[in-house]
C-alpha cells in the first residue's frame, strides 16, 4: 500500500495545477446541487431534481476526464485540459450505464429499504451483494475507457483484475469515504450568513473533487499493478 500511495502522491503533486484546472468546470456545475443540501422547506423542487441530475452527469464526466488524465500522466504524455474534458464528455453516457449496472443491486437494496413492499426481506441480501459487486467493479471505468470495452464486459474484466486486491480496495474506499464525509459535514453546516454558506459549500466541493482525483490515482495504480502481476505470473 505504501508504494501505491507514494505513486499517487507523486502523480498528484507533479500535476496538481492540471488537476485543479480540470476540476474547475465541475466545481461550477455544483451550484444547482447546492439546493439539494438545503432544508426541505427552503428547496425549490424542480431545481433540486435538476441539481441531482447535473451532479450525476457531472460526476461521470469528471471520472471519465480523470481516467484520460491518469493514463496520460503515467505515460508522461499529457494532452490539453480541453481535449480531456471533451473526451470525458464523450465517454460520460457509457460510463453512466456502467456505473448504473454495477450499482444496480445496491440501488435495488435501498429501494426495498425505503419503499414499503413485500420484498423488504431482500434488503439485506441485496445490500451485501451490491457492496460486493460495486467493489469488484472498481476497475470497470478503466477497462471501459482505456481498453474500449462495453459496459458489461468492463464489469466482467474488473471482476477478473480485482482478484487479490479486494482488501486494498476496501481500505482505500473506507479511508476516502470517511475523509470526504468529514469535508461534507464541515462544508454544509448552516450559518446565518447565506453567502458564507455558499462559499463553504463550494470550498467543500473543490476539496472533495481533489480528494476524489487522488483516490482515483490510487485506484489507477492498483489497476495497472494487476497487469504487472499477470505478466509476472506468465
Amino acid at each position: 500500500m505504501k508504494e501505491i500511495f507514494t505513486f499517487a502522491a507523486q502523480i498528484f503533486r507533479d500535476n496538481f495545477q492540471y488537476v485543479a484546472l480540470l476540476s474547475v468546470p465541475f466545481i461550477l456545475l455544483a451550484f444547482p446541487s447546492y439546493f439539494i443540501t438545503q432544508p426541505a422547506e427552503n428547496r425549490i423542487g424542480y431545481i433540486s431534481v435538476i441539481g441531482l441530475i447535473v451532479y450525476l452527469i457531472g460526476f461521470a464526466a469528471y471520472m471519465s476526464s480523470l481516467v484520460f488524465f491518469m493514463s496520460q500522466a503515467y505515460q508522461e504524455k499529457l494532452q490539453s485540459i480541453k481535449s480531456n474534458l471533451i473526451n470525458g464528455l464523450v465517454y460520460t453516457p457509457p460510463l453512466m450505464v456502467t456505473l448504473l449496472v454495477a450499482n444496480s443491486p445496491l440501488i435495488a437494496g435501498f429501494a426495498t429499504m425505503f419503499t414499503p413492499t413485500p420484498l423488504q426481506f431482500l434488503t439485506l441480501p441485496l445490500l451485501v451483494l451490491g457492496i460486493y459487486v460495486s467493489l469488484r467493479s472498481t476497475f470497470a471505468p478503466f477497462h471501459l475507457i482505456l481498453e474500449g470495452q462495453k459496459p458489461v464486459d468492463a464489469i466482467k474484466s474488473s471482476f477478473s483484475s480485482t482478484k487479490g486486491q479486494v482488501s486494498k480496495i476496501v481500505t482505500v474506499v473506507l479511508m476516502f469515504y470517511i475523509a470526504t464525509t468529514l469535508v461534507e459535514v464541515a462544508s454544509t453546516s448552516n450559518a446565518n450568513f447565506e453567502l458564507f454558506n455558499i462559499l463553504m459549500f463550494f470550498i467543500g466541493v473543490a476539496v472533495t473533487l481533489l480528494m476524489t482525483a487522488f483516490e482515483q490515482i490510487v485506484v489507477f495504480k492498483m489497476y495497472i499493478s494487476s497487469f504487472d502481476n499477470k505478466w509476472e505470473q506468465v
